[in-house]
């Protein structure tokens, strides 16, 4: 046999065959749109008190009973809930999650995945690889923000899911980075505020200002009543296009720069570079890409801004270095979230 000749590897006994593999990698799509199916309509609550059959979880959920068997089925193949005796149906850990009264309720965030304002463009990625342009925009005629501020419903279901990621994420930034050196943050494009109210409730020395569209902060009241610092917490509606506040020592962008490109993503950073004293800095938020081919869900996130945004994307360290040097900050340190997200800090530096 020559070299050329050479059976590949066998699988690894614990691993399934490549064929099996790549049909589980296949089928993803499906169980994504099921989980959305379920979280939609609110399953999780309805199996809250304990195990039910089909029939009785289908009338608080306006569901067909029959139909919402099938679905309960295939879904505990996949472990997102266990089928018991009598066609009875229970929680697991994973379904815990889409319960809309736990902390860190992942329901949004699951249900927006399977709406088709949210889906269908998704079906353009083959396009959007041929052209680079985004899929959003060529399916639904318009850009993604510019849809949401026409569209009231999918945006409600959008920003729910952007503030579920935010919560997520503020336990592992307010865990990761020492807020103490600072007086006043303005969280920029901070949505439903659950960051900033997470940071300033482990930090009560803090003031905080929270930054966003007019629509978006209208919604922030409650979460920041709810962590109790309505009186250290100035909600303040704008566009980041035009300006920022001025006053703050810190300006906290979460989530924000991975929308835009590199012209756009600049002067957003130059705009919080005017507002802060010599002695601020900025605080970005973000997925960090790692340089080469090590694995990072980064490179997949990247597929997503690739989808939604018209030139947004995730970054490697290198690329957030060249865009704050656009700005006129200088990166200092990337502190690393105890979840995916990573913290980069800049200061004023000089213009490149």
């Amino acid at each position: 046999m020559s070299v050329d000749e050479t059976p590949a590897p066998a699988a690894s006994p614990t691993e399934p065959p490549p064929a099996v593999a790549l049909h589980q990698l296949t089928r993803g799509a499906l169980v994504a749109q099921a989980v959305s199916v379920f979280a939609r309509l609110g399953v999780a609550d309805a199996l809250a008190t304990g195990p039910r059959d089909a029939e009785e979880i289908a009338e608080p959920t306006g569901a067909h009973g029959p139909t919402l068997y099938r679905l309960l089925r295939a879904l505990s193949v996949v472990g997102v809930v266990v089928e018991l005796e009598d066609r009875r149906f229970a929680l697991t850990p994973f379904s815990e999650m889409l319960r809309s009264d736990v902390p860190g309720s992942l329901r949004d965030r699951a249900t927006i995945i399977g709406l088709p304002f949210y889906r269908d463009p998704w079906t353009g990625l083959y396009e959007t690889i041929q052209t680079g342009e985004s899929a959003f925009d060529r399916v639904h005629g318009m850009k993604h923000f510019d849809y949401l501020a026409e569209h009231h419903e999918d945006a409600v279901v959008f920003d729910a899911a952007m503030a579920s990621i935010s919560t997520t994420m503020s336990v592992s930034i307010v865990q990761a980075y020492d807020f103490t050196p600072f007086s006043t943050v303005v969280d920029v494009g901070g949505g439903r505020g659950g960051l900033l109210a997470a940071i300033l409730a482990a930090n009560p020395h803090l003031q905080g200002v929270l930054f966003d569209k007019p629509a978006v902060i209208a919604g922030a009241e409650e979460v920041i009543a709810s962590a109790q610092v309505v009186d250290r917490c100035k909600m303040v509606s704008g566009d980041f296009a035009d300006s920022v506040p001025e006053g703050g020592d810190a300006y906290l962008l979460s989530n924000v720069i991975h929308n835009w490109d590199d012209d756009h993503a600049a002067q957003i950073l130059e705009r919080c570079r005017a507002a802060m004293a010599d002695t601020g800095c900025v605080l970005l938020a973000e997925l960090v890409l790692p340089e080469g081919a090590a694995p990072s869900m980064a490179k997949l996130a990247d597929l997503g801004m690739m989808i939604m945004t018209s030139g947004g994307r995730e970054r490697t360290e290198a690329e957030y270095r060249a865009l704050f040097d656009r700005a006129g900050l200088r990166l200092t340190r990337i502190v690393p979230g105890n979840g995916p997200v990573s913290l980069l800090e800049a200061v004023p530096g000089s213009l490149s």
